[in-house]
């Protein structure tokens, strides 16, 4: 026995369908059934109810029977069709309309960018007056004919149904397995939710870990700095003189991997730190030396080139 309500298969003695738990109908024996094969088809009403599942039924109803009056699907406004179109077409299982409505809008530019390309003089006539059909098209045509839309769907769904098999009771469980609303738009907001909060996540995580790997690379070329000064300082308390380059000085290092290179201006004793890497790469630090009262070298750090959050605290100019 088919669920009327999921579609799923029964036993024949079950009394609630082992996929969703809905209550069964009691099973017809074969006499109910050739009636039911010979008395013709069922009231249409029937039809629609499993095609649109227990979600709003009455109001697909009543669009759906005055349609059938009208003997045509005509206008009728539908506001989720106007706010939530995409989702409202994956929520009733409207696959091939979602597909269309998603990717509408890259043809339309495209076809209006074309038309425009091949304007002379009209360009922006033209632009402006796709701009109003786009948006006719958007927020008029679709929440208006909607319904109709649907109507034609389960229409079209319930042909199917009606050609595959003649068993009344088959085809009212395929209509409900087919038709009905579908959990796919729950899992795709929570989809776009998900990729919305990473990439927050990443817009706030990314530059703050490149701000700190940048800090704490222009931290080591200072410290890579100060240790050459030490050296230069040594020297000149020896010889009342600065040396001529760092070799003499007495200074020797590896350069770190933020450092491309480190130099010394003989005249002045004026330190140069150049860095590698992202955002401070070719910039560079200074330290400059001067004499204190008692005739000893201090230091003073500076940079014009690397900013000022990137520098130490004894490199900033509030220091």
């Amino acid at each position: 026995m088919l669920c009327p309500k999921c579609g799923a298969s029964n036993d024949a003695e079950a009394t609630s369908c082992t996929a969703c738990g809905n209550v069964l109908p009691p099973p017809e024996g074969d006499v109910q059934k050739a009636r039911r094969k010979t008395d013709g088809p069922i009231d249409i009403s029937e039809y629609y109810k499993a095609a649109i599942g227990p979600k709003n039924q009455e109001y697909y109803l009543r669009q759906f029977a005055r349609f059938d009056a009208n003997g045509k699907a005509s206008a009728s406004w539908h506001w989720p069709a106007l706010f939530v179109t995409f989702y409202w077409m994956l929520y009733r299982k409207m696959w091939l309309y979602a597909l269309i409505y998603l990717f509408f809008p890259y043809v339309f530019l495209g076809l209006t960018g074309a038309t425009v390309g091949l304007a002379n003089g009209t360009a922006n006539i033209l632009i402006d007056a796709a701009y109003l059909l786009y948006i006719a098209c958007i927020l008029l045509l679709v929440p208006m004919y909607a319904n109709a839309l649907y109507y034609k769907h389960c229409k079209k769904q319930i042909a199917a149904t009606k050609a595959s098999t003649t068993d009344v009771q088959r085809q009212l469980g395929e209509l409900a397995g087919k038709g009905g609303t579908s959990s796919i738009v729950l899992l795709f907001l929570l989809f776009l939710v998900l990729v919305a909060l990473l990439g927050i996540v990443a817009a706030v995580a990314i530059p703050a870990y490149q701000d700190y790997t940048t800090r704490a690379r222009v931290a080591q070329a200072y410290e890579l700095g100060r240790s050459a000064a030490d050296s230069v300082t040594s020297y000149y308390s020896s010889y009342k003189d600065l040396p001529g380059d760092l070799d003499e000085a007495g200074f020797s290092a590896t350069l770190p991997p933020s450092v491309s290179k480190i130099t010394m201006d003989s005249q002045y004793g004026t330190l140069t730190i150049t860095m590698n890497g992202a955002v401070v790469g070719g910039k560079s630090l200074s330290l400059d030396p001067a004499l204190d009262e008692d005739k000893k070298l201090y230091w003073s750090c500076t940079s014009a080139e690397i900013q000022e959050r990137y520098l130490p605290q004894e490199c900033r100019q509030s220091n």
